[in-house]
């Protein structure tokens, strides 16, 4: 090594990652809250670490939609997909069929790439939840659906978490047409005592599933890194923008605690 290009190069290339667009090893992340030059900005710096970017209904709702257009199409020109998802899905499939086509109608005509779907903020039958999923990928959208260990606006309580029904709806969901599923953190470790985190949920959650398939909210350093100790550098990981760094490098075995430390490795066939 002669030079100090050389030398972050090697650094750089201690772990590989595969160009987007990837099917593992996804950063799942949700949108800074200001947009304009900000996320500008955000692409710029941090583009490259960003797979799908999720914008928040009430960015949709109260910035305009020139704006908005700007965000998809700058997010286009850096490789990253654009997600939206709940609540404006929910409160559409409250409001009937033909408010939820006219709002997966509008999501793809912005230029919206991912439909986030849940099924524990709504409740729906498997089958409708089926032709929901062909509608969504006809509109050439890829659909996540979130499910949980908790119900939305209910407690987690044992005995009475439906966690069998919930895999099952989740495997026909994949079946059906859905993209990924994602692991709500609601009563997993947000919002549960230190000591008391549900781990046991996720692991029976994920064992029947591929990890290619399933995402992770992961907002805690901690919990990404146990994510990562036991899915692989590959696993998909829903995150705040805040922390992009964070899980990159637990990817890359730096950090972000000594959980993954110089842990990760990666093996390419071709």
């Amino acid at each position: 090594m002669t030079s100090e290009k050389s030398f972050v190069e090697a650094r750089n290339g201690m772990i590989e990652r595969q160009a987007k667009p990837r099917e593992r090893g996804i950063n799942y992340v949700r949108a800074p809250k200001i947009l304009g030059q900000y996320f500008a900005d955000y692409l710029t710096c941090y583009g490259a670490l960003t797979d799908v970017v999720k914008l928040g209904t009430n960015q949709l709702t109260f910035i305009p939609e020139d704006e908005i257009k700007k965000v998809i199409r700058r997010s286009h020109d850096h490789g990253v997909r654009v997600a939206v998802g709940n609540p404006i899905m929910d409160q559409a499939l409250s409001a009937g069929s033909q408010a939820t086509r006219e709002v997966i109608d509008y999501a793809a005509g912005l230029g919206v790439d991912v439909m986030e779907i849940s099924v524990i903020a709504r409740t729906i039958d498997d089958e409708d939840l089926a032709d929901l999923l062909d509608y969504v990928n006809g509109k050439g959208m890829k659909p996540i659906v979130e499910c949980g260990l908790s119900f939305a606006h209910e407690p987690v309580v044992d005995g009475r978490t439906f966690s069998k029904r919930k895999k099952a709806q989740a495997k026909r969901a994949m079946e059906n047409g859905a993209w990924k599923i994602l692991i709500e953190a609601e009563g997993v470790f947000e919002n549960v005592k230190l000591g008391e985190e549900r781990w046991d949920f996720v692991d029976e959650f994920a064992a029947d599933f591929e990890v290619r398939d399933l995402m992770f909210e992961a907002d805690d350093q901690d919990v990404m890194s146990y994510y990562v100790n036991a899915y692989g550098p590959k696993v998909n990981v829903f995150v705040d923008n805040s922390q992009v760094m964070q899980i990159e490098a637990a990817r890359r075995g730096y950090g972000p605690c000594t959980l993954t430390w110089a842990k990760a490795a990666v093996f390419f066939k071709d």
